[in-house]
């Protein structure tokens, strides 16, 4: 899934309408190569869920922003606010529940569904062809979650608003850095690599890619050589 997670992180860190990179994400992110269903929910003041985004879920459990209250349950139920991935497996029992709660039957080629909490505010939910979450995949959903964390900080909109566009905030030559920006600039003027600032700072290195090209756009240069060049010229 590694290389998956190097694709939308590069994908991600161009693609200025949301919903096209969240349809990137689903379509991208299993590993057996399929299209996953994928949810985006948003924390509400009652400490409920509200629909943001879905791909991969039929129109009459999902549409129109609305959610069938079957899946936001079931994520309330699992993660119990936790910021730990969890795996729903699609047993007999989940299956039995489905078909209850909305008098239809699970698609079954769906196994699993991972719930990745991406921040307090935003939860997303993968559902994929395979009945495995072991410690490797458990990460890997960890820097996606980390990935659509920047993402999603980048978004300039009223994201539970469905009546509004979505649009990246693009980052401007000039703009001031943020803190976390700084601590990253200063360690790439130290000559560290990508893999040792994520080391550092105790971030997925797909988070300090995308942060670093965000530094780049800011400061207005072309890359790390460029950079440091500026750097060495201002130091001189």
């Amino acid at each position: 899934m590694r290389s998956q997670l190097r694709h939308i992180a590069d994908f991600l860190a161009h693609e200025t309408d949301f919903r096209a990179g969240l349809k990137y994400v689903a379509v991208n992110v299993c590993p057996s190569g399929d299209p996953a269903r994928l949810l985006l929910l948003r924390t509400t003041s009652a400490a409920g869920l509200a629909h943001l985004y879905d791909f991969g879920f039929r129109e009459d459990l999902i549409s129109l922003g609305q959610t069938h209250p079957f899946f936001t349950d079931q994520v309330l139920k699992h993660s119990q606010g936790g910021d730990q991935i969890t795996g729903i497996s699609h047993d007999k029992e989940y299956r039995e529940a489905f078909r209850l709660a909305t008098g239809q039957s699970d698609q079954e080629e769906f196994q699993m569904t991972i719930i990745t909490p991406i921040s307090s505010q935003f939860t997303l939910t993968i559902s994929i062809r395979t009945t495995t979450l072991n410690e490797e995949a458990r990460v890997d959903f960890e820097i996606l979650g980390s990935i659509l964390n920047l993402y999603l900080n980048l978004v300039d909109q009223d994201l539970w608003n469905p009546n509004r566009s979505w649009k990246r905030r693009v980052a401007l030559p000039g703009q001031p850095l943020t803190e976390r920006q700084e601590l990253i600039l200063q360690l790439i003027k130290e000559g560290k690599r990508n893999h040792e600032i994520a080391d550092r700072l105790g971030y997925s290195e797909s988070l300090i890619r995308q942060e670093t090209m965000v530094i780049y756009k800011k400061l207005g240069v072309s890359g790390r050589k460029s950079l440091i060049s500026l750097s060495e010229h201002e130091s001189g």
